[in-house]
């Protein structure tokens, strides 16, 4: 494990917030207290070592003043995707470093950087890890970090979403599919770039290689490379979804007979029922969606020469 006090960069030189303080945002009821259980470990040890951190559950606990100079830049998020996607709304993100610790249920940007998914893994990453850039997506001006969805999938999206108890469940999705299996998949279009318009019944808008269950649905998505790959289908997927779940499980989904693989920084949905984003419930109609090359910075296990 290393010995420094905080993240380093791709430098080596240790990242230190404006303030001198670092804080610990917790999902509380992530992996069903989980979360709260790994900040408090990981607070215990930090201050043995001399260095302070508050725990929050909120941006607003943190106290800080309207100047964003005045924010901490150095957070460590306990959680899932939607603790990541929660906190890149507020403006603190546009300043700060994120140590990630997955306490969530799918995980997916943790996955995408090979931060490991235990406690002590993920701890030694934060305290010897190096920041890489990533890039962030905005819908409808809300910012999303590894994908926004239109078709099946946000109908399933939005099964769990009203029919959920508590903390997410994996089971919660597998139910959730089954009762969309007669899902309506009306038609929509998608634009990258400008270019004419496809009609398609589903489309994909990946900012990271990886989807929802650790699948590696899109191999040549990067989170660091500016662009975002669309994987769109232009016929419904409900029909013949173990097809299409097994090639998104092998990463051969863009293989599909009627796939249409694309690449840009905007994208126009327009008329699509329903969306999801980052696995929460998002937006229907109209979509635009823009990406902000390197707009955040994410500590990740060190790169080997």
């Amino acid at each position: 494990m290393g010995t420094s006090a905080g993240p380093v960069g791709g430098d080596g030189r240790e990242i230190t917030s404006a303030c001198g303080e670092l804080l610990l945002l917790v999902n509380p009821t992530s992996g069903r207290g989980r979360a709260r259980r790994w900040a408090e470990w990981v607070r215990r040890r930090l201050e043995r070592s001399g260095r302070h951190a508050k725990i929050v559950s909120t941006v607003e606990e943190a106290g800080f003043a309207d100047d964003s100079a005045a924010r901490a830049r150095e957070w460590w998020l306990f959680g899932g995707d939607g603790t990541l996607r929660r906190w890149l709304q507020d403006g603190a993100a546009s300043h700060a470093t994120a140590a990630l610790f997955p306490a969530g249920t799918g995980n997916v940007v943790a996955r995408e950087l090979a931060i490991p998914l235990s406690l002590r893994g993920a701890f030694a990453v934060a305290r010897g890890g190096a920041a890489r850039p990533f890039d962030v997506g905005r819908v409808n001006g809300d910012r999303f970090a590894f994908m926004v969805s239109a078709g099946f999938d946000a109908a399933v999206v939005h099964h769990v979403a009203r029919h959920r108890r508590g903390p997410m469940r994996r089971i919660d999705w597998i139910f959730a599919m089954r009762a969309c299996k007669d899902a309506h998949e009306p038609p929509f279009s998608v634009a990258v770039d400008g270019a004419p318009p496809l009609e398609v019944r589903y489309a994909a808008i990946f900012n990271c290689g990886r989807y929802a269950g650790g699948f590696h649905a899109c191999p040549a998505a990067r989170c660091d490379d500016g662009l975002f790959h669309v994987l769109a289908l232009r016929e419904p997927v409900a029909p013949r979804l173990l097809r299409v779940a097994w090639c998104f499980a092998r990463g051969t989904a863009a293989r599909l007979p009627d796939a249409h693989l694309l690449t840009g920084r905007r994208i126009a949905i327009r008329g699509a029922e329903r969306s999801q984003v980052d696995g929460d419930p998002g937006p229907g109609g109209n979509l635009d969606v823009s990406l902000e090359p390197g707009a955040l910075r994410i500590v990740a296990p060190l790169r080997r020469a």
